[in-house]
């Protein structure tokens, strides 16, 4: 039968439900609690069948061992809607801080970022599909058949708080060269791949998991950056499977009016632009393949739309899926997921939403999912393993990316074994990973504790008594920074009021050498280098917790400062100093390309 005769034989009902994706994060019979979904479930599996829903996405809540996964996944996989159709199963697996495999059990990779930092250091572009392929691999011997990935994203703004060291680069060529590679690695291996957040999330100042961020890039801005790697991908006939929208305003594409719950009128989401999302990336573009919302239980959505409304507006902009647009967590809460599809039913049928659209959403999903063997009567097989090398590859993407940015008076690499350090990071796994590396290299006076274990007394105790004081930063969060009075555009901690210049200016005045490990994206090298001897760039920040390596990045950072192997990364994106997000306009501070060596 193929896909025409298949549609032939599908109600709407059947139709409307293939156009929705469902998380399953949560999964408690009684309804008393948020227990995590991890275990197959027949009154889930009914939900699916009797509501004839396309797919399921998981979470780190879903994947705990891969044993678990196995009996999980294989029982998605075995369910069938309309007869003969199988799920999208998904995740998102961009690699680095997304990652929802168990860290330590799969190869997590050090992130986009970081691949990027290596690469403009030397390495190979082949490494970003060698890491797609592996990932791919490790997704498919879980039955993992899509992944949400990779992010497209050209991260022009150093504010940006959602996408940041998840983007390859600020720069629309690398991202776009980058994407491809990584894209053709997955899909390569049969996996399923999705650029993400289309018409481009770079540039906001907002996150959407809270608010609505707006771009206000002119239009022809908007297609020589955020569109670019999308519109490449295109033109090289090297399309992902799936394109993701953006929670984003857009005016310049799209400056039409969208009325909220409250009766408010606001500038239309790009996820509910039929503008944006057929005009430009359809018939402007030329994009044929499957679209999918962003999470609609995001507060971009949420905060102004119901349930009912948004996933109307999703589908009146002619997206094809939409992913989350309920919740369900007991089986008390089911037949909130008929009364959905039922409303959308009735605005089919009173022609607010086009039955043109939907068949010819479902043909393009049904189409995709016969290409990877979802509409077969049996099951295809799939490899029984995870893949050998990921280890090997993330370890060898993460020696490559580390960047040293400042090195007065050469103080990096740290020689002298019998000098006394302290390592304060963020997070406890940080600090563990760098000093577990020392100690084996026989470093012998090592202090690694987390930042708000102590209090600020207890770290200028540490620092009195050491001789090099690293401080480790996530660049999260952004407010000024003050130097003399003055404030400067620059990144802080983990809270508001920011302590990391107090602590580096005490250790200055005793003569303490001082060493800053940028553990996210590197633009917060630019609010520290005035009082620090060495910055160096990591881009990842998972380490060793609990017995267990999270990620190779912090084996490869001490490895660096200890001089057992140089720096071969370069900044895949520019820092800035007085960078103003209104006008994209600032002073470089070290550019992209830049990085040092012994």
């Amino acid at each position: 039968m193929n896909i025409k005769q298949k549609m032939d034989t599908m109600t709407l009902e059947e139709k409307i439900g293939q156009k929705i994706m469902l998380d399953f994060r949560y999964w408690d019979p009684t309804g008393k609690s948020n227990k995590d979904m991890i275990a197959p479930d027949e009154t889930i599996s009914r939900l699916i069948t009797d509501n004839h829903i396309g797919g399921v996405i998981l979470f780190a809540n879903n994947l705990k061992d891969k044993l678990q996964i196995k009996k999980l996944t294989a029982w998605y996989a075995a369910i069938k809607t309309c007869g003969d159709v199988r799920l999208f199963i998904g995740t998102d697996n961009e690699g680095g801080n997304v990652f929802r495999l168990p860290r330590g059990d799969y190869a997590s990779f050090p992130g986009n970022m970081a691949l990027s930092a290596a690469i403009e250091g030397g390495a190979d572009v082949q490494l970003a599909g060698e890491q797609g392929s592996l990932m791919a691999q490790d997704m498919l011997s879980l039955n993992i058949n899509t992944n949400f990935a990779p992010v497209a994203d050209v991260n022009t703004n150093p504010f940006n708080p959602v996408i940041n060291v998840r983007s390859f680069s600020d720069d629309e060529e690398t991202v776009s060269l980058l994407a491809e590679n990584m894209s053709t690695g997955m899909k390569q291996q049969g996996v399923i791949t999705a650029y993400k957040h289309f018409p481009g999330h770079g540039s906001t100042s907002t996150d959407s998991h809270t608010g609505l961020p707006r771009v206000d890039r002119s239009r022809k801005e908007a297609f020589a950056i955020d569109i670019a790697p999308y519109k490449q991908a295109i033109d090289n006939h090297m399309a992902p499977d799936m394109v993701m929208t953006a929670h984003i305003q857009y005016p310049a594409l799209d400056n039409s009016q969208i009325i909220t719950s409250s009766g408010k009128k606001i500038t239309v989401p790009a996820t509910m632009s039929h503008e944006i999302q057929a005009c430009i990336l359809r018939d402007e573009l030329g994009y044929a393949g499957v679209t999918i919302s962003d999470a609609l239980d995001m507060g971009a959505i949420t905060n102004h739309f119901s349930q009912e409304e948004a996933i109307e507006n999703v589908f009146v902009a002619s997206v094809d899926i939409a992913l989350m647009p309920i919740s369900i967590s007991s089986p008390s809460q089911a037949r909130q997921l008929s009364a959905l599809i039922q409303y959308i039913v009735g605005r089919v049928e009173k022609g607010i939403i086009s039955e043109d659209d939907i068949d010819a959403s479902v043909e393009r999903i049904l189409t995709l999912k016969a290409r990877h063997h979802l509409l077969d009567e049996e099951e295809k097989e799939v490899a029984d393993v995870a893949s050998p090398s990921g280890q090997a590859l993330e370890k060898q993407i993460a020696d490559r990316s580390i960047t040293l940015v400042i090195n007065r008076q050469s103080l990096l690499p740290l020689r002298d074994k019998n000098l006394r350090y302290f390592i304060l990071t963020p997070w406890g796994e940080q600090a563990s990973g760098i000093a577990a590396v020392m100690v084996q290299e026989g470093y012998l006076n090592i202090v690694a504790a987390k930042e708000t274990d102590l209090t600020d007394t207890q770290v200028r105790e540490h620092i009195t008594d050491c001789d090099v004081f690293l401080l480790g930063t996530l660049s999260t969060n952004f407010t000024p920074a003050e130097r003399d009075g003055v404030a400067t555009t620059g990144a802080t901690g983990s809270t508001d009021n920011n302590p990391y210049p107090g602590w580096l200016r005490y250790a200055a005045s005793l003569g303490k050498k001082r060493v800053h490990l940028s553990l996210r994206a590197p633009y917060d090298i630019v609010s520290y280098a005035e009082d620090v001897e060495a910055a160096v760039a990591a881009y990842s920040y998972y380490g060793y917790d609990k017995g267990i390596w999270r990620g190779p990045s912090m084996i490869s950072l001490a490895e660096v400062l200890t001089g057992k192997r140089a720096p071969l990364g370069k900044l895949p994106v520019n820092t800035w100093h007085n960078y103003d997000v209104k006008t994209n306009t600032g002073t470089v501070a070290f550019p992209r390309g830049f990085g040092l060596s012994w």
